[in-house]
């Protein structure tokens, strides 16, 4: 099941406040149930009075300080997860960007304790040894270069190894995705195969093929989802400075990617010892 079908509970993993949002907005607003969307890295860092030291690209977005973003950020995720009818939570883990990251091992801990809050009695089940019915977690496929991406996929799926939570799907990030020549167009399926195998290549070794799902959104579902995204004002300047007519109705925030992963295989006990990756 996918777009369309309706789930009892669904969960998206969103590394940064917007992730999520602007690479399967369309999907989750077109869900029924109870939808969360987890914010992994939003966490403020402390500081000075007026905040820690602001990111370069909380300077291009226009920030003193990183207490500053982090606020902004945050209420602009509340209200596009309102948008999109969705529960916002934000964890306290902070960008890469703002210092040491945390550890994968530490993260996917971070990560299984956040999914059995939010799965509550399905994950449950699963854990007495039913399967976790009508149940979503949507996982970034970390297909760019940004390591918080790259370690979110990883912990999530090594906290999801060692419990059957329902269907997984990774989707494809937006910006990164859509600065695909191709992305938009017919066969994207095939076409994000191809410039993404390498990328994919962890979880591949570790899960086998993945069953891709592109979605062309439909009108109505692009509607909510442009909607949603522009909530978040203080990103739009430099995203669309990064990635061009993102916004554009017939831009790539229109085509959503997904692909389904297989938890159940017997080599899912790599990714408890290790973690999907080797990270």
């Amino acid at each position: 099941m996918i777009g369309g079908s309706r789930y009892e509970r669904v969960v998206a993993l969103s590394p940064h406040l917007d992730d999520a949002v602007l690479s399967a907005g369309g999907l989750l607003g077109s869900l029924t149930g109870r939808i969360t969307v987890v914010t992994v890295h939003g966490g403020a860092p402390s500081g000075a009075p007026l905040g820690a030291t602001p990111s370069h690209w909380d300077r291009r977005c226009g920030f003193a300080s990183a207490s500053a973003a982090i606020e902004t950020r945050r209420a602009e995720d509340r209200a596009a997860c309102e948008i999109l009818g969705a529960e916002p939570v934000h964890l306290p883990h902070l960008d890469d960007a703002y210092g040491t990251p945390v550890s994968t091992e530490t993260l996917a801990e971070s990560l299984a304790e956040a999914l059995t809050d939010t799965l509550g009695e399905a994950l449950g089940e699963a854990i007495g040894g039913g399967p976790a019915r009508d149940t979503l977690v949507l996982v970034p496929a970390a297909i760019g270069h940004h390591p918080d991406h790259r370690r979110t996929r990883d912990a999530a799926l090594r906290a999801l190894a060692a419990r059957d939570a329902g269907e997984v799907w990774l989707y494809a990030d937006q910006p990164y995705a859509g600065m695909s020549d191709h992305w938009s167009g017919e066969g994207a399926e095939t076409l994000a195969d191809e410039a993404w195998r390498e990328r994919l290549a962890p979880v591949v070794a570790d899960l086998g093929p993945l069953e891709a799902r592109a979605l062309r959104l439909p009108d109505e579902a692009w509607t909510v989802k442009h909607r949603a995204a522009l909530a978040y004002a203080s990103q739009l300047a430099p995203l669309g400075e990064y990635a061009g007519h993102f916004l554009a109705l017939d831009g790539p925030l229109r085509t959503e990617l997904l692909w389904r992963v297989d938890l159940r295989s017997a080599s899912t006990r790599r990714l408890t010892e290790k973690g999907a990756g080797g990270t």
